[in-house]
């Protein structure tokens, strides 16, 4: 159950990131196009940028990679979060995020990464110290 739990509490942190991004930076974050607002924007963007970091872990996971070492993980999750925004920045008519450059997904992916690990440490990391 704790993965259904993650996987949305990942889709909403990627959602809230690439949203206050886009209020930060709105030059060089865009959400909204001429289909979606950008709340909208923010939902379908976090949707799919969760998915392929969930897509990558689980092939990370079937070839065995070792996640016992912090910095493998860092690596692996930043550079996951790095290709998935910048992917779904590629195609910005279906989600609605634009990103002035791929230096942006580096920024937006770290802080994705940040944030999701911190959603790991209060759901997965608990669930583990109850058992």
């Amino acid at each position: 159950m704790y993965n259904h739990l993650l996987y949305f509490t990942y889709w909403i942190i990627n959602a809230l990131v690439v949203y206050i991004f886009s209020l930060i930076v709105p030059g060089d974050v865009v959400l909204g196009n001429w289909r979606f607002g950008a709340l909208e924007a923010a939902v379908y963007a976090g949707f799919w940028v969760t998915f392929f970091v969930w897509l990558l872990w689980d092939f990370a996971i079937s070839k065995k990679v070792n996640f016992d070492t912090g910095i493998v993980t860092l690596g692996y999750f930043w550079a996951a979060n790095i290709f998935a925004i910048w992917i779904v920045a590629r195609f910005s008519q279906y989600a609605g995020l634009g990103i002035r450059s791929y230096l942006w997904a580096f920024v937006i992916g770290f802080v994705a990464y940040a944030a999701q690990r911190l959603a790991w440490r209060f759901i997965v990391d608990k669930r583990v110290a109850r058992k």
